[in-house]
């Protein structure tokens, strides 16, 4: 994703060094989510994920590239660069065909090379001052985490989904982490999962 950036959809690409790229993501809560943030994030680019922060046509903020599931929200859309993200389980590109202008975003993912190739602008956080971004509330999981004295599988049963810096560093640390959503299964299946994805800590 950040290769993708930084080849293809920053604005530097048109001379434009003074204001940092933009990217809008309107996604469901999930990992791809989070993986557009992070690489958005530490590339120095300005980012906005719905999921924490809600989006209105009113806003100001500029977006060079907007990504979504949903065609509808592209095709208003008047980022220079739009991306339809398929979310659907193992999806490996949009189904079906795009408007004229609207990319596939998976392709266009796989278009790209697994190393990281380039840098990152200077308007790019440090990682302490990005993971610095964990709040309060999020700081006892991570203490529960490292209690257990090497990586384990996480599991979180929430309504709110874990924050981009959060993740960065529980993987950064080994972790993984498996998030069941409060509002979509009641705690019985919620502990199947965990039991199913062999969980070792779960986190309320």
């Amino acid at each position: 994703m950040a290769n993708l950036l930084a080849s293809d959809l920053s604005n530097d690409l048109f001379g434009n060094t003074d204001t940092p790229s933009s990217i809008l993501i309107e996604l469901p809560a999930g990992w791809q989510t989070t993986f557009w943030q992070v690489s958005g994030d530490l590339m120095g680019w300005e980012t906005r994920n719905t999921i924490f922060s809600q989006h209105s046509p009113s806003n100001t903020f500029s977006f060079d590239v907007h990504v979504s599931n949903e065609l509808a929200t592209l095709e208003v859309s008047t980022a220079a660069w739009r991306l339809a993200h398929s979310t659907a389980p193992l999806a490996m590109r949009w189904r079906g065909s795009l408007p004229s202008g609207i990319l596939d975003a998976l392709s266009e993912l796989m278009a790209q090379s697994d190393q990281f190739e380039y840098e990152a602008l200077d308007s790019a956080p440090s990682m302490t001052d990005y993971l610095a971004q964990i709040n309060s509330d999020e700081e006892a999981l991570l203490k529960e985490a490292s209690a257990q004295g090497q990586p384990t599988r996480l599991g979180l049963y929430s309504k709110s989904f874990p924050t981009a810096p959060l993740l960065t560093r529980l993987w950064m640390d080994g972790h993984s982490v498996v998030v069941v959503d409060k509002s979509h299964y009641a705690l019985e299946k919620a502990q199947e999962i965990f039991v199913s994805e062999k969980v070792r800590l779960v986190v309320d």
